[in-house]
């Protein structure tokens, strides 16, 4: 019995590393096989720190879910301009994750020569007290050690996650991330189809709005000092000039609902004043001998505004949007065009020189918009009416 035992938790163990659900073991991918690997999550942290560390990428793309979802690593803008790019966004996470997965590539010498980071608005939103900064020694590089064997190789969990490798090889729209850490939400497409774009809208708008107002409207803690998020920030741009690295900071392309909810909730100021934070922070970078660019794609334009469709039609696929918060691969693409040097209008770089006039520009389109009796500002009104009544 102790013999068939040990076999079959050997046969487990084996089979998990072959599968390679989480891709942290570099496992042939086979077709029909594992070539699809299931989005898991579960040690998040440490598939895509050792995925990267195999690549040793010259470039990096950090953020939240926004910057997973939106930024493919894969598009050949990069390629075109000699970077092998990798994006190490996890959906939920905050600067201090980036600012250790920076601490971590620096250790290993894999640390990026250009730097995309996605700075979220509503991470900086309430001000909060200032924490102590990860390090490399209270926070090291996750390690495929004992523990992670024991939890998922030799183990159900690993052997769950193995199976389903395996039923997802099937699947006309997986939930998968590929090796670079890119996840193309395919698996919301049956969703659309199923809901449509409005309902996707509306649900996340419904949540964003209750979440944010319980918040705090203000940018530094009570005692007026620096913020957590401030704090971050800082030290990530710190660790790009001491690596030598181009950083480029990118407000993400919010859908103009958004915009229009940040105003209607009375933050329009503060968003304005969040944008001067962070483009003070990165000239402070370049005064040190950085190299720093601070995009604004947030605005009000074009792709922002593409039209939500109408509650019911479950036939429209937009082109750039998922929903509000989240857009799809084409319009993440023309920010990285628009960042490389390509000759596009969408998203503008703001310095000392011109943020002052594009922020007002930039309010009052938002406030004519706000003003409008358009189908969008309709449905933000019908949002306020029955989301913050319940």
């Amino acid at each position: 019995m102790l013999t068939s035992l040990v076999i079959t938790i050997a046969a487990v163990g084996l089979f998990n590393v072959l599968v390679d659900p989480l891709g942290v073991f570099g496992s042939p991918r086979i077709a029909h096989i594992n070539a699809i690997k299931p989005y898991l999550d579960h040690h998040r942290e440490l598939a895509r720190y050792q995925k990267a560390y195999r690549l040793c990428p010259n470039a990096g793309i950090f953020g939240n879910s926004r910057a997973e979802i939106g930024f493919d690593p894969e598009s050949p803008i990069f390629a075109n301009h000699g970077m092998t790019a990798f994006n190490h966004a996890i959906p939920g996470t905050s600067s201090s994750t980036s600012l250790q997965q920076i601490i971590w590539l620096k250790n290993a010498k894999c640390f990026p020569k250009t730097v995309f980071l996605g700075v979220e608005f509503f991470d900086f939103l309430g001000g909060s007290e200032p924490q102590t900064l990860p390090t490399l020694k209270t926070h090291p590089a996750p390690q495929l050690d004992a523990a992670f064997f024991a939890e998922s190789v030799f183990s159900i969990t690993g052997l769950r996650d193995s199976l389903a490798t395996l039923f997802l090889q099937r699947s006309r729209h997986p939930a998968t991330s590929t090796d670079r850490g890119f996840n193309p939400l395919f698996n919301y497409i049956p969703e659309v189809e199923q809901s449509g774009h409005y309902t996707l809208f509306r649900q996340r708008a419904e949540e964003n709005l209750r979440r944010w107002t319980r918040k705090p409207f203000q940018l530094r803690p009570e005692n007026g000092g620096v913020s957590d998020d401030e704090a971050l920030l800082a030290a990530i741009l710190t660790q790009a000039v001491q690596g030598g690295s181009t950083t480029y900071i990118i407000i993400y392309p919010y859908h103009a609902q958004i915009r229009l909810i940040i105003e209607r909730l009375g933050m329009g100021q503060l968003f304005a004043d969040w944008k001067r934070m962070v483009v003070r922070l990165a000239e402070t970078s370049t005064d040190r001998g950085g190299r720093v660019e601070v995009w604004d794609f947030s605005g009000v334009g074009p792709e922002t505004l593409e039209a939500i469709p109408v509650r019911g039609d479950r036939k429209a696929h937009l082109t750039y949007y998922w929903e509000a918060g989240h857009f799809k691969k084409k319009l993440g693409d023309l920010v990285i065009d628009r960042l490389l040097g390509e000759q596009n209008n969408f998203g503008v770089k703001l310095d000392n020189g011109n943020i002052e006039s594009w922020l007002a520009e930039d309010r009052h389109r938002v406030q004519a918009l706000l003003s409008s009796s358009s189908p969008l500002v309709r449905e933000v009104d019908d949002l306020f009416a029955h989301t913050l009544r319940n």
